[in-house]
């Protein structure tokens, strides 16, 4: 069980005002629900608070019901990855922990350490992605971390670590986590550019 911020603790809607507090359109409305229905349970099972302790949206969450359309295709793009991606649990959150700490996004950070935690993904790893080292990592973590890291810090990928993804895991898996670091490119500038905070 995830202890929930208090609602009154801090604006945890960063520069977007709380949807509970607006008047939602029938979309809106909508979105929420499919939101609380689905989403939410998911971090819950996984360990970290979508909502205050009011059931106030948090994070990504409370920016999407703003802007339905939106987060419907967004939330489509993410089912369906979750379902069909041919990477195991474990890479695909140093992948998104490797997004997160690039670009700093403190809620993606604080939510994918306690998902890493629930499929798996040892404290060394998650303290190496932290720190920069990655003693300790399996070969497909390091794999992944270079691969992501590269590619997100200096927009391309050098010969060798693409040849050294593709080895791991397959043509396929190399564009599934290019599709999942644009995934979570899309997630970080969402909760950098409204300065959305972790609980």
């Amino acid at each position: 069980m995830t202890d929930l911020p208090a609602a009154d603790a801090k604006d945890w809607g960063g520069r977007l005002p709380r949807n509970e507090t607006l008047d939602l359109d029938d979309d809106q409305r909508a979105v929420s629900e499919q939101i609380r229905d689905r989403s939410t349970r998911w971090a819950e099972r996984s360990g970290f608070a979508p909502t205050d302790d009011q059931g106030g949206l948090l994070g990504p969450f409370n920016a999407f019901v703003l802007r339905p359309g939106q987060a419907r295709g967004f939330n489509q793009w993410v089912q369906h990855d979750q379902k069909h991606s041919s990477l195991p649990a474990q890479v695909r959150e140093v992948v998104i922990l490797t997004v997160g700490l690039a670009w700093g996004a403190d809620y993606e950070i604080y939510a994918h350490v306690a998902v890493g935690r629930s499929v798996g993904l040892s404290e060394t790893v998650i303290a190496g992605l932290r720190s920069g080292s990655t003693e300790g990592f399996t070969h497909h973590e390091t794999t992944a971390h270079r691969f992501t890291d590269q590619l997100v810090r200096t927009h391309r990928v050098d010969d060798a670590t693409y040849a050294a993804a593709e080895e791991a895991f397959g043509r396929d898996g190399v564009l599934d986590m290019v599709h999942l670091i644009g995934m979570y490119l899309a997630t970080s500038a969402l909760l950098n550019a409204f300065e959305v905070p972790a609980p």
